[in-house]
């Protein structure tokens, strides 16, 4: 959907009236520009918590459980819905063809209930027995992230106004910190800690397309590869169960972001 949502947008840039093609230089340099964006980022790889298997009995917040537990390891998009993606990029030209920018991103992303873990044998769940292939329902909180950036933009300037290009970048991103709630058999725990507040390391590559509609003003359309790394774990509530605790060493996430932006030199 993306690939096509992409071939749309170029095939109706390609077809603007030819008065709008000028042989312009993009990017200017010395000069400034702002690039508001807006779009997704679409998970292609990464675990947002690890599998996992418990045969103890052990306590999750204030609640004692006594049970075989296993858990397979989940993605991103498998405990929250497509998230939304958006930001804002300051750049300076270095040349006519090449410019550097510092960008402020934002992501949200709505969580969905997922399979966290199943009961093995016949156990206890916070005084209830549950019985074998019972499941443990899943919820985190819903996710927040903030990062800046640092990267540089190439152009190839080959097809009058519109230009293609290639950028990379790094910066940092700071996570809100993110609880569990666990339900079965009319059970719930809730507020389990799970990842910590997060400051982690990020890095990209990009490609993206744009058409300058006038001296100032280009729409268009960017793709490319992101890597997050690993979030804080937080195991402030899983206690006795040391063979569980390694299912929030994760928080990695491959990426594709898929935004459309619009820029404005000054």
């Amino acid at each position: 959907m993306p690939a096509l949502i992409t071939m749309s947008v170029v095939a109706f840039l390609l077809f603007l009236s030819p008065a709008l093609a000028d042989n312009r230089r993009r990017p200017v340099a010395g000069r400034l520009s702002v690039v508001p964006k807006i779009g997704t980022d679409l998970t292609i790889g990464g675990k947002f918590l690890n599998a996992a298997i418990i045969s103890e009995a052990f306590t999750v917040g204030s609640v004692s459980i006594t049970a075989s537990i296993s858990g397979d390891s989940q993605d991103f998009d498998d405990v929250y819905h497509t998230p939304i993606a958006g930001g804002l990029n300051l750049n300076y030209g270095l040349a006519d063809h090449t410019e550097v920018f510092l960008g402020i991103n934002y992501l949200t992303a709505e969580a969905r209930a997922f399979d966290a873990a199943t009961i093995n044998v016949t156990g206890t769940f916070a005084g209830t027995t549950v019985s074998v292939a019972a499941p443990i329902s899943g919820k985190f909180d819903d996710y927040h992230e903030i990062g800046l950036n640092i990267g540089a933009r190439h152009f190839f300037n080959r097809f009058g106004a519109l230009s293609p290009y290639v950028s990379f970048e790094g910066g940092i991103k700071r996570t809100d910190k993110i609880e569990l709630e666990w339900s079965i058999a009319g059970e719930t725990i809730s507020d389990i800690s799970f990842y910590d507040e997060s400051w982690t390391p990020n890095v990209g590559l990009g490609a993206g397309i744009s058409y300058e509609v006038r001296d100032n003003i280009s729409v268009g359309v960017e793709t490319g590869l992101h890597y997050d790394f690993e979030m804080n774990d937080d195991d402030t509530d899983w206690r006795g169960g040391l063979d569980y605790e390694d299912v929030n060493n994760a928080g990695e996430k491959w990426s594709m972001p898929f935004v459309f932006t619009i820029k404005v030199k000054f």
